[in-house]
């Protein structure tokens, strides 16, 4: 955290005081007969190291409130902190506390009303090292002037520009899955690459990214046993059909229902496993019984394998909600016969009494295997594993099937990109039996 600035005020400071030094060596050797000059010069040079002294001490003071800050911005837990900071950085702490969660709501006091975003920009501007922050879908949301200076983007640049995606995504995958920051080597998309390391900051709010300048020196300032959860996921963004297939943010979802028929029935299992593109984040997921409060028939029993026994005492539909919804937050929802899924959501949360609850956009993973094999039209999920050549894994309970959804789409998104279809439009155009404007980069096989 102290980079530069520590180093050149510590040098003027040390050759500040050789100064002194030497002047006071001289007034021993020119003023020793004259008691009185003598005496004054001391003096002046004693006064002039401390309060070089005094400067020292208030700057080291003030450079070690800065990596505690470091420590506390990063969730860093390694040591009892119980020194108080002082002036701006006391009061930079303190709205750093109540943006994570501190005595007081977001919605109230220094940080209400917005001021959580400058918070944040305060705390990148306080780092010498670059530090930026990326959404779901990586692009930039904010960078201190350091990172701008080495990775060349501005605010709402695609980070894909300047580094490569699948090296992010594994980094990511890892910092979501341990809990806690992760070192990693970044490539850029030219020549080089950067050490780096990679934060998550919560289920759809983004990373945070460091660039320590010199090595690993300040690994320990973003290391900890929590994911850093420095502020609420972001309001949902437009997911618009130009945007790349490899882009986009994705939830395979899996539900089941207590209907004597597939498609009616409360909600009684939910699972999600998150997907960006074509990685899978499989530690990012959901798994859910829901207590119906009516016994589940034998028919949904033998069509889903979740009986009454299994769901008896488990949380109503009203309780769960949330979480499901910030699992779908700002996703396209994915998965075979994906509409009817959504449609019993909706149809429990009415029940529920939950007013226009927020759906995300679907794509059917069924249909769209139809569209690229039309002998795949009505397929079973067993005979579209068969035929991409899916690994099978028990598909026990709501997490395998959201799993295996989500392999499924995978696979997919890889034969799309080989006939060329690399956008969402342009998917959705192949669904409807439309003729997809194919991509030039990416030309179908002959």
């Amino acid at each position: 955290m102290k980079g530069g600035v520590w180093r050149v005020v510590m040098l003027g400071l040390a050759v500040t005081a050789a100064a002194l030094v030497f002047l006071g060596v001289e007034i021993t050797q020119l003023a020793a007969d004259d008691r009185t000059a003598f005496t004054r010069g001391l003096a002046i040079c004693g006064l002039g190291l401390l309060s070089v002294w005094f400067v020292f001490s208030r700057l080291s003071r003030h450079f070690r409130d800065l990596d505690r800050l470091s420590d506390r911005l990063s969730g860093a837990r390694n040591r009892v902190d119980l020194e108080p900071m002082s002036g701006e950085l006391a009061r930079l702490a303190e709205a750093v506390n109540l943006a994570r969660g501190g005595e007081r709501g977001l919605g109230e006091g220094p940080l209400g009303s917005g001021r959580i975003d400058r918070a944040l920009r305060a705390a990148l501007a306080l780092s010498d090292d670059p530090l930026l922050i990326l959404d779901e879908q990586g692009r930039v949301e904010q960078l201190n002037p350091a990172a701008a200076r080495l990775l060349g983007v501005e605010e709402g640049a695609d980070i894909g520009k300047s580094l490569l995606r699948d090296d992010l995504a594994r980094a990511m995958e890892r910092a979501r899955g341990g809990g806690a920051p992760v070192t990693a080597v970044l490539r850029r998309t030219e020549d080089g690459e950067l050490s780096a390391r990679v934060a998550d900051l919560g289920l759809s709010a983004g990373v945070l990214l460091s660039f320590p300048a010199r090595g690993m020196a300040h690994a320990a300032g973003l290391s900890g046993k929590r994911t850093l959860s420095l502020r609420p996921a972001q309001p949902a963004t437009p997911l618009g059909d130009e945007e790349p297939l490899a882009a986009l943010p994705f939830v395979a979802l899996w539900v089941a229902t207590a209907g004597v028929e597939a498609d009616g029935g409360p909600v009684i299992a939910v699972g999600t496993v998150r997907l960006v593109g074509s990685r899978i984040f499989p530690t990012v997921s959901l798994a859910l019984l829901i207590d119906p409060i009516e016994p589940v028939p034998a028919e949904a029993a033998a069509r889903h394998g979740i009986g009454t026994a299994m769901v008896a005492g488990e949380r109503p539909f009203a309780a769960v909600w949330p979480a499901i919804q910030e699992a779908l937050h700002n996703c396209i929802a994915v998965g075979i016969g994906i509409d009817s899924a959504i449609a019993a959501l909706a149809r429990s949360a009415a029940l529920a009494g939950i007013a226009e609850p927020a759906l995300p956009p679907t794509l059917d993973l069924g249909a769209l295997a139809a569209a690229l094999d039309p002998a795949l039209a009505g397929a079973s999920p067993d005979r579209l594993a068969e035929a991409f050549a899916l690994p099978r894994h028990p598909r026990n309970g709501p997490q395998g099937e959201a799993r295996a959804q989500a392999e499924l789409a995978v696979a997919l998104l890889s034969r799309l990109t080989e006939r060329g279809v690399v956008s969402q439009g342009q998917a959705r155009a192949l669904i409807a039996g439309g003729d997809a404007q194919l991509s030039p980069a990416h030309p179908p096989p002959v």
